[in-house]
């Protein structure tokens, strides 16, 4: 399930109840016993449409291009880092950079509970996978060492 799929879902949940409170199916008024009930759904019905209007747009500006159209936009780059949907996260000259990026991605959708889900690899430009960034933070890398004199 993504955010969208969860916002329509709370979205035909709110309509339903509002459907309950209200005093006839255009969800015009409020039946008279349930005014508190209906105002609430009434308010929840609006603002899921803005969220799933923002939601859908979010979706039609991820754009996921071809490796051809990126060859052609980007001739330099060599290595590109993607998600496991497709997205495109980075493009770089240098392996190391483009491994780089996918840790620093990864990371954050470790840390991102809607995104978890989500792997983080590098790809050639020919397209072949080379690198898949793995596991969780490395926590002995962040850890401070003192030196003794």
């Amino acid at each position: 399930m993504n955010r969208l799929q969860l916002f329509k879902e709370m979205y035909e949940m709110s309509t339903q109840n509002l459907i309950c409170y209200s005093k006839d199916y255009l969800m015009t008024k409020p039946q008279p016993r349930f005014i508190k009930e209906w105002k609430r759904e009434h308010e929840k019905v609006e603002l899921l449409k803005v969220i799933i209007a923002e939601e859908k747009q979010k979706g039609e500006n991820n754009m996921s291009f071809t490796q051809e159209q990126i060859l052609r936009m980007y001739p330099k780059v060599q290595y590109y880092v993607r998600n496991s949907n497709g997205g495109l996260l980075a493009g770089t000259v240098e392996l190391a950079d483009a491994k780089k990026y996918a840790e620093q991605y990864k990371n954050e959708y470790i840390n991102d509970p809607l995104n978890n889900h989500l792997g983080v690899s590098v790809y050639d430009k020919q397209g072949k996978n080379i690198y898949n960034a793995r596991g969780s933070k490395n926590k002995a890398k962040d850890e401070e060492t003192e030196e003794f004199e």
